[in-house]
C-alpha cells in the first residue's frame, strides 16, 4: 500500500504542478485566470487519473466510473472561481 500511495499521490502532485503553468490557457474569463485556478484543474484532473488508475483494480467499469465521477466536480469550479475573485476585491 505504500507504493500505491507514493504513485498516487505522486501523479496528483504531478498534475498540481503541471497545471500551475496552465492558467493562461484554461478556457474562462481572463478576470478569474490565477495560478490557483490552473493549481485547481490540475489537481482535480490529476486526482481524477490516479483514482482512475486505482480503480482498474476493480475492472473497467468501476475504473470509468470513479474518473467520471472525479471530474463532474471540475463543472463547480467556475462558481469557486467566481466567489473567490468577489471575495478578492472585496478584501
Amino acid at each position: 500500500m505504500f507504493t500505491f500511495g507514493i504513485i498516487d499521490n505522486g501523479v496528483l502532485l504531478l498534475c498540481l504542478l503541471v497545471g500551475l503553468d496552465l492558467d493562461q490557457y484554461i478556457p474562462i474569463p481572463r478576470r478569474y485566470r490565477s495560478k490557483a485556478a490552473g493549481a485547481a484543474i490540475g489537481a482535480l484532473v490529476g486526482n481524477a487519473i490516479s483514482d482512475g488508475l486505482a480503480g482498474l483494480s476493480q475492472g473497467i467499469g468501476p475504473a470509468i466510473e470513479v474518473t467520471v465521477g472525479c471530474l463532474a466536480v471540475l463543472v463547480l469550479l467556475p462558481v469557486v472561481l467566481r466567489r473567490a475573485a468577489k471575495t478578492q476585491v472585496q478584501s
